[in-house]
């Protein structure tokens, strides 16, 4: 582990924070855990105040749901790891950029795979920052890290609960959701113009008035109402 990782966990069970902080302690030693929360008030002021790299979250909540509690902190860039009872909300936990989705009760494998899973994206963002001459995205796989350079993707798009990375030469499926990549890419260069893809607007070759822009490699890509009017804007800052 190259950097001290602080972690806050959220969760309204107070046993089960304490089963986490049990497993985490033993599995991995140096993550220091910055605070524990029963409620959405104190998890939101406490996030807020350790800026933690990873937060566990419970979804299943009094008053507010985990998804509700991040909606709160829309700019926060910690990397999110769901614990809950529940199954059913795992799209929409993807929706907000988790890196992983847990089912209590935890098993300590799957925990230690998706802590490390957490690492690697904190070192990539870690090392992004310190070099800013280093125009390039890593995507890790089992036992490895490929690096590509930033300039040639073209889109990403989801895909069930995979990512598909297009590049100017070639295809890469991910594990990792839209909205760990909408956080780790340039916000200048790339942009989401619908659920389900960002593009890199570099690669825009038109766009139709059909709501749809073609890329360089002649995809035809939606574009959602929503996104339309910030998309053009873009452009026209662009042609200034």
């Amino acid at each position: 582990m190259k950097k001290i990782i602080n972690a806050v966990l959220v969760d309204d069970e107070p046993k089960m924070l304490e089963l986490l902080v049990d497993s985490l302690s033993s599995l991995f030693p140096d993550i220091a855990i910055s605070g524990q929360y029963t409620t959405w008030k104190a998890a939101l002021h406490g996030i807020k105040e350790h800026s933690p790299d990873i937060i566990f979250m419970d979804i299943s909540m009094p008053e507010k749901s985990g998804f509700d509690l991040l909606d709160l902190l829309p700019k926060q860039s910690s990397e999110i790891i769901f614990v809950t009872a529940h199954s059913e909300f795992a799209i929409e936990a993807f929706e907000h950029a988790a890196v992983g989705y847990l089912l209590k009760p935890i098993n300590d494998r799957k925990l230690a795979d998706t802590v490390n899973r957490a690492i690697k994206v904190i070192e990539q963002k870690s090392n992004v920052q310190q070099s800013n001459s280093v125009n390039k995205i890593g995507i890790p796989d089992s036992d490895s890290i490929a690096y590509y350079n930033i300039d040639d993707i073209l889109y990403i798009e989801t895909i069930n609960r995979y990512t598909k990375v297009v590049t100017t030469d070639k295809e890469i499926i991910s594990s990792y959701s839209l909205g760990m990549y909408k956080k780790s890419l340039p916000a200048d260069i790339f942009y989401s113009v619908h659920r389900s893809f960002i593009i890199n607007l570099n690669h825009v070759v038109k766009f139709d008035t059909n709501s749809f822009v073609i890329m360089t490699n002649q995809k035809e890509i939606p574009v959602s109402k929503a996104h339309k009017d910030e998309l053009l804007k873009k452009f026209n800052k662009i042609g200034r």
